[in-house]
């Protein structure tokens, strides 16, 4: 049948990167992209451990389905001693870098985080390179090394296709969250790292756009909930399980796919689901997507922290002005001038009370309220319940000072491919009738554009391993992400923690 065969176009596309498209260390531009991706898993790992030594809720959802149950050569779960099959050790790792909003974050008409794939596929090359069935597999010249190299190649492939798809196309105006672009990326490089033909991974990814992906209803006000924390780690467990069910024998007619499962009239993806639109693209695939992310140092939704570093240098001039302690107190009134993005994702008005930590990590305010109430950068536990702000009036009234508005032109330069910030501006007016002059913070620190973002990634890797891992453990599992050559699996044993074993600080 043409089906069968006759994949559409976008599907045709990432299937030839995936497989076609080589990424080493033996050239300049090359080694440029594996830098980056080093960059990339080592930030992700630092928010994994972040969250498995800080979130009991996140770890509530760690560990096998069924209880006890045991998993040979199965995934050793980063900053746990949980040792699980691929498709659940997917998932759990995804939480981990999800969950606390710490990851990186890449942004275009549709915004995500790219790291999201990493749980894929650190899950899928620790299973190759720990499972007899796939030792010998290097010998098999379809089936990459699961090497360190290797992975760095896939991070570099999977943040590639999940940046080409956001560049210029607005999922989240048909109700459809980004992490579809998760389980597209994920799906894909892991058909291609388990060997499979080009045909099969076309079949994979046209069951990825069957799936269609979830609503984004989980993100917006007054539904927000911790599910946006997890989606993505469900969508990237999504994916390896279409990838291992295709890769059993027999599977193939049970898994056949739908060439026309984007371009079919009517019940096709982009009839069906994308208002009768296809697809658009800046460019051909390779633009080098992973060296364009935002690292977060704090742990503030991306569109917020230019916001906050703002109001911090209010807060500083302030100070400068012979303020004391409670100076956030006499503030009359915050200005922050930003993108359509920022008002639209987490701009959140009012007094309302914000119900969990979900909802008051996504409302700019609320961020905006804390930053100027500590003078000093927002924390993963300012937002749980016992953090010592939720229920504060003064906080609470301090928040319904402030007014976010939408800035034309911060807005086009936020969609500029050749600028890319994320701005924001804040005017501060205090109550006795002074007006500070507004601090625009364009590339916050974290932003490729930013002097400091490579310095303080590394501090904030350093910071959260220290969480549970000695020195001497952090200079070891920094050594592994270095060596080339080295099998994953050897990279996941040092990650492994005993539930109890957290050092002394």
């Amino acid at each position: 049948m043409e089906e069968e065969t006759n994949y559409d176009l976008p599907i045709r596309e990432i299937t030839n990167y995936t497989h076609t498209h080589t990424i080493s260390s033996t050239t300049t531009k090359e080694s440029t992209l594996h830098t980056a991706a080093r960059t990339a898993l080592l930030d992700a790992l630092s928010c994994a451990i972040e969250t498995a030594s800080k979130s009991p809720s996140a770890r509530a959802l760690l560990g096998p389905i069924i209880p006890d149950t045991i998993v040979p050569h199965g995934f050793q779960v980063p900053g746990t001693s949980h040792i699980v099959d691929p498709v659940k050790g997917t998932f759990d790792l995804g939480i981990l870098i999800r969950y606390l909003d710490h990851n990186d974050a890449s942004w275009g008409m549709e915004w995500g985080h790219p790291s999201d794939n990493i749980a894929a596929l650190l899950s899928i090359s620790d299973y190759l390179s720990r499972h007899p069935a796939h030792l010998d597999h290097h010998k098999d010249s379809k089936k990459p090394n699961p090497t360190i190299s290797t992975l760095l190649t896939a991070i570099t492939k999977s943040y590639e296709i999940q940046t080409h798809y956001q560049a210029l196309n607005a999922f989240h105006a048909h109700n459809l969250d980004h992490v579809v672009l998760v389980e597209l990326a994920s799906a894909a490089v892991c058909s291609w790292m388990m060997g499979h033909m080009a045909t099969l991974t076309q079949s994979i990814i046209s069951h990825v756009w069957m799936d269609v992906g979830p609503s984004r209803l989980y993100r917006t006000h007054p539904c927000t909930v911790p599910r946006k924390g997890w989606a993505a780690a469900d969508a990237a467990s999504r994916a390896v399980e279409l990838v291992m069910r295709a890769d059993r024998d027999g599977a193939g007619e049970a898994m056949r796919g739908v060439g026309c499962v984007l371009s079919k009239r009517g019940e096709g993806f982009w009839d069906g689901r994308f208002g009768g639109r296809e697809f658009e693209f800046v460019e051909a695939l390779g633009r080098g997507g992973v060296e364009r992310v935002m690292y977060k140092i704090m742990p503030v939704e991306g569109h917020g922290c230019a916001a906050v570093e703002a109001v911090l240098v209010q807060m500083e001039r302030m100070r400068g002005m012979g303020m004391g302690m409670g100076i956030w107190e006499e503030v009359d009134e915050v200005l922050v001038r930003t993108t359509w993005a920022a008002k639209y994702i987490i701009s959140r008005p009012g007094r309302e009370a914000l119900k969990c930590a979900a909802e008051r990590d996504h409302c700019l305010e609320w961020v905006v309220a804390v930053a100027m109430a500590k003078g000093r950068e927002i924390e993963v536990e300012d937002y749980e319940d016992d953090g010592g702000w939720v229920g504060d009036s003064r906080l609470e009234e301090s928040r319904g000072r402030i007014v976010v508005q939408v800035d034309e032109a911060l807005t086009r330069d936020y969609l500029d491919v050749g600028k890319r910030s994320i701005a924001a501006g804040v005017v501060v007016r205090l109550k006795d009738g002074r007006v500070l002059e507004e601090v625009l913070v364009e590339y916050p620190v974290g932003h490729v554009r930013n002097p400091r973002t490579e310095e303080e990634v590394r501090r904030k890797f350093v910071r959260n391993m220290r969480l549970m891992f000695t020195e001497e453990e952090i200079e070891r599992i920094l050594e592994m992400v270095e060596r080339d050559d080295a099998r994953v699996c050897e990279l996941v044993d040092l990650l492994a923690r005993p539930e109890t074993h957290i050092p002394e600080k």
